[in-house]
């Protein structure tokens, strides 16, 4: 976000609010890769398969776990011990609720939401990437299967949130009747999965002349 944009912004919401933006823009980013790469259909796992398996598998596997990390980061609660988390809960807490009583209820809304919706990637977080849970590792008890529905409804949850920051102090402007005067950090992500993708195929074609 530019600066004059966020000047629009409450000096205590500001700077955190800048922050978490450019943190769900980057996760968007990977979620945007691991879709283009693993989420495309056979025939881009059949490609995948058949140039380097073993490799791509490994970039899934951290690619995922990375994803999971930085949802639960978002997520986590503004207190860790006595250190403060940069946070949506931080985030929430930030809005004056003697000022913005109703985007501060809409918000805590919003957030309690998004905690239960990003609840799978704070149990993988915590029993198996960050930590190696006993139990979990010796499989007496076993771990949530996360879909792709569940990663794209933790992500449209965080958006909801930012977006509802963002609308209040934006005045809407309109184009083609849809209020673009907020990031869509859905669609503002571009990567270079496909141009990879393109490679392996002259590649793989190349092979077959």
């Amino acid at each position: 976000m530019n600066q004059t944009l966020l000047d629009v912004f409450p000096s205590e919401i500001r700077q955190p609010y800048a922050e978490l933006s450019r943190d769900t823009i980057y996760l968007h980013h990977k979620w945007k890769i691991i879709s283009e790469l693993y989420v495309s259909g056979e025939t881009v796992i059949e490609l995948l398969n058949g140039t380097a398996p073993g490799f791509f598998r490994i970039c899934k596997d951290v690619l995922v776990d990375d994803l999971f990390l930085s949802i639960q980061r978002l997520t986590d609660p503004k207190f860790t011990g006595n250190k403060e988390n940069l946070t949506l809960e931080y985030l929430t807490d930030c809005i004056d609720s003697s000022k913005y009583s109703q985007l501060r209820i809409e918000v805590e809304q919003l957030l309690a939401d998004c905690s239960n919706k990003c609840t799978f990637a704070r149990e993988h977080s915590n029993k198996r990437i960050a930590h190696s849970d006993l139990q979990t590792r010796l499989q007496v008890t076993s771990l949530s299967s996360p879909t792709t529905t569940h990663v794209e409804d933790a992500l449209q949850s965080i958006r909801s949130l930012m977006n509802a920051i963002e609308k209040h102090f934006y005045q809407p402007i309109y184009c083609d009747d849809v209020n673009i005067s907020y990031v869509d950090y859905a669609n503002v992500v571009t990567v270079d999965a496909f141009r990879l993708l393109n490679c392996l195929l002259e590649w793989d074609a190349s092979k077959k002349n």
